[in-house]
């Protein structure tokens, strides 16, 4: 059991990608491979059996911050 603050606000990739207005793909390569990106809070909703990794949830003022330093949008 993890403990969160009241107040607290949680956000998973779905949530990340619409805040960015990209892909979910791209938050999930984010991520994986960023070693700056920050590390996730919980994983939610896992099976026991292994096959399925369940949902990833960030701090939401933690991704904001590595938003801040970190996110560099392509010119369109």
């Amino acid at each position: 059991m993890f403990a969160v603050c009241e107040g607290e606000r949680l956000v998973g990739i779905g949530d990340i990608a619409y805040q960015l207005k990209i892909t979910r793909q791209a938050v999930d390569y984010w991520t994986r491979k960023d070693p700056n990106f920050p590390r996730p809070l919980q994983v939610i909703n896992a099976a026991g059996d292994g096959n399925s990794r369940g949902t990833r949830v960030w701090c939401k003022r933690d991704v904001d911050a590595w938003i801040v330093e970190h996110y560099r949008r392509r010119k369109q």
